[in-house]
């Protein structure tokens, strides 16, 4: 039986070359134990389709290419600083795309898959900037010369985590009603990210998972095996 691993908040960035190092350890983890990796948003600090951001991510992109031609599957949603990720990028490294959100099935139960932001309804000022402004940058995304963009887009990230660390953090709370909803659609259990912390929670017989943030060189993931749900932190180096 396949295992099954998911991790989100990974955000990786050349300004901190330990996440990368700990997501590479992970990834040979991954490989050796032969198992399938949905990674839930955020997996990048920031996304934009140009050759900087690939040159920055080469080590990992090229491991996962080779975890993927083994026979693994590698599934990525977007998250609130990946929003910019499409099918194409992701294809010459066998990672599948699956948008936004996603509903998948192991071992007959139903598991929604998303980043978290969905989830947070509460927080109306990102839900009327995601809809103002998404759109914006997607099309900026098309037309803008790569190096030009590469520079917008970091000095937004920059910007963005000023106005978040500023901010009650209230904002990451999820809505009761939000998740109420996805389990009467018939959801069994409910995996995301964005809150960046490890929680397990459950509605009578559903589950709700968060799962923590990469930082200060510490990680963490779900693990799927044999019908059990299992939270497992990713020790920092010493």
């Amino acid at each position: 039986m396949k295992q099954t691993f998911f991790i989100a908040d990974v955000h990786l960035d050349r300004e901190y070359p330990e996440r990368k190092e700990l997501l590479l350890s992970f990834l040979d983890m991954l490989q050796a134990a032969g198992g399938d990796l949905y990674i839930l948003g955020d997996f990048f600090d920031f996304w934009a389709n140009n050759k900087n951001v690939f040159n920055d991510n080469h080590a990992v992109l090229s491991l996962m290419k080779e975890i993927t031609s083994r026979g693994s599957k590698i599934y990525m949603l977007i998250g609130n600083r990946d929003l910019l990720l499409q099918q194409k990028a992701l294809t010459p490294f066998g990672i599948t795309f699956l948008g936004e959100e996603a509903t998948i099935t192991l071992d007959h139960k139903k598991i929604f898959l998303t980043h978290g932001h969905l989830l947070c309804t509460m927080d109306l000022k990102f839900q009327q900037y995601k809809k103002r402004v998404w759109p914006l940058y997607r099309f900026l995304d098309k037309i803008l010369p790569g190096w030009i963009e590469n520079y917008l887009a970091r000095k937004f990230i920059i910007t963005s985590k000023k106005v978040i660390d500023s901010q009650d953090q209230s904002r990451f709370q999820f809505s009761t009603a939000a998740l109420t909803g996805c389990f009467n659609r018939g959801i069994d259990v409910i995996i995301c990210g964005h809150a960046h912390k490890a929680a397990a929670e459950s509605f009578d017989e559903k589950l709700f998972y968060t799962l923590p943030a990469w930082d200060r060189g510490a990680g963490g993931y779900l693990q799927y095996y044999a019908g059990v749900f299992a939270l497992h932190a990713v020790p920092a180096h010493s």
